[in-house]
């Protein structure tokens, strides 16, 4: 098994190119790959064929991403009972290097910590007489506040993230941020992230009514988005769907011609408009040979 991570991000990263890549790549989640590229590594990709590892590796470095492919199996065998010899030698001298790092971190640790002690009794003796006992008075503790679920939609979030993390919304905020994730719903009734948010958001306020249907209306747009991603049979099972205010967007990842891309996709913009009056379609194909495929094309009926 060969698993492909990404270590590092270079100066001159690409994210936004970078973000459409991995979104393609079935079992990987946003929130995975918005954490993974803040904070490498990212695990990628797990396959059985080294060979679709370095093309992928190949395709993520295009952009800016530092890779690294690592062989389970190789890794297997020299963790067992076959290793010997020089790598028997290597595993015992890492071993060995791990135990002098650790202990030489503990003896610097309690170094400083003896060392501000030392310091805090010192000034306590010697110093103003500002310190009337030789430890600092109890700490209240810490209030726990409930945190809320901040929404990706774009009016939403930037309101929510400016608020203090530890500091609870009130009933007027919160209805504020309803607010906007219903604005964001009217524009776009296939938001399927804004239904959950707002669905979770009137939960926790008590409105189990209206975040029941809030919860519905979330569903129905993910089934929308599984009949899109149904439509596009030809691309293969690499598709992922996003309905927008005006278009539905098709990341794929299939080895078309370009004559035959462009026949599929007016195969799939027949199809779309039949279910989907007056929404364009945008279209971007990854190929195995490191191709890169784009169209976009206008609703071929108009909205009744």
């Amino acid at each position: 098994m060969y698993k492909l991570k990404i270590t590092e991000l270079t100066a001159q990263r690409d994210m936004q190119s970078l973000v459409k890549i991995l979104l393609k790549i079935p079992g990987l989640k946003p929130d995975e790959i918005s954490k993974g590229l803040k904070i490498p590594p990212l695990n990628v990709l797990s396959t059985d064929k080294e060979e679709e590892a370095q093309k992928l590796k190949a395709i993520l470095e295009k952009f800016g991403a530092v890779c690294a492919i690592e062989n389970t199996k190789a890794l297997n065998k020299v963790s067992g009972k076959r290793a010997t010899g020089p790598v028997t030698a290597y595993i015992k001298i890492r071993h060995k290097r791990r135990m002098i790092y650790r202990y030489n971190f503990w003896i610097v640790t309690f170094s400083i910590i003896g060392a501000l002690a030392f310091l805090t009794y010192y000034e306590d003796i010697f110093g103003d007489g500002s310190h009337s006992h030789p430890y600092p008075p109890s700490q209240p503790k810490s209030q726990v506040v409930q945190t809320t679920k901040i929404p990706d939609t774009d009016s939403a979030s930037f309101e929510l993230k400016n608020q203090k993390k530890n500091s609870t919304p009130t009933p007027a905020y919160m209805a504020k941020i309803n607010a906007e994730l219903k604005k964001d719903i009217v524009k776009n009734p296939y938001n399927a992230e804004a239904w959950k948010s707002l669905s979770e958001n009137l939960e926790k306020q008590g409105d189990t009514v209206s975040a029941r249907q809030a919860k519905d209306s979330y569903e129905k747009a993910v089934k929308a988005q599984m009949v899109l991603a149904s439509l596009a049979r030809a691309f293969g099972n690499r598709v992922r769907v996003e309905i927008t205010e005006d278009a539905v967007y098709y990341r794929t990842s299939h080895d078309f011609t370009e004559d035959e891309f462009h026949a599929e996709s007016e195969k799939l913009r027949d199809s779309l408009s039949l279910k989907f009056p007056g929404k364009s379609l945008v279209i971007e194909n990854y190929t195995s040979d490191n191709r890169f495929q784009s169209i976009r094309l206008k609703s071929a009926t108009k909205p009744q």
